[in-house]
């Protein structure tokens, strides 16, 4: 059994992560609409990615005895007026992800959660 803040946190980062995914979906959306195929096709590739996050932690949930609860995935509510928008709003996303993950790796430093320090830096 997790910490339980520890647990809260990494299941709450499933959502991030299935939200990141519609959101580089929503990228790529924009990039085939603008005939940018190329930079469509690696969101799509980003997307997929975010999914397999997802994915890892809940097995990481799962491994570990742990309830897995899905909430509701925001839909992304964005606008681009221009190519560079989704690109600048992309890196911006992967900060503010990043800062989260660095939450969980801290709350499990916090109580000596060594497997999912682990877990967190693969």
């Amino acid at each position: 059994m997790l910490n339980s803040r520890v647990r809260d946190l990494i299941n709450t980062q499933i959502n991030k992560e299935f939200y990141s995914a519609y959101l580089y979906l929503d990228f790529a959306n924009y990039f085939y609409d603008e005939g940018l195929d190329g930079f469509a096709h690696w969101y799509d590739i980003q997307a997929q990615e975010e999914r397999d996050h997802a994915m890892l932690m809940r097995t990481y949930l799962q491994n570990n005895g742990e309830r897995v609860v899905f909430e509701a995935v925001d839909k992304p509510d964005k606008s681009y007026s221009s190519p560079e928008d989704p690109l600048h709003e992309g890196l911006k996303h992967e900060q503010y992800v990043t800062s989260l993950i660095n939450t969980i790796y801290k709350a499990a430093q916090d109580v000596n959660d060594f497997p999912t320090m682990k877990s967190i830096k693969e």
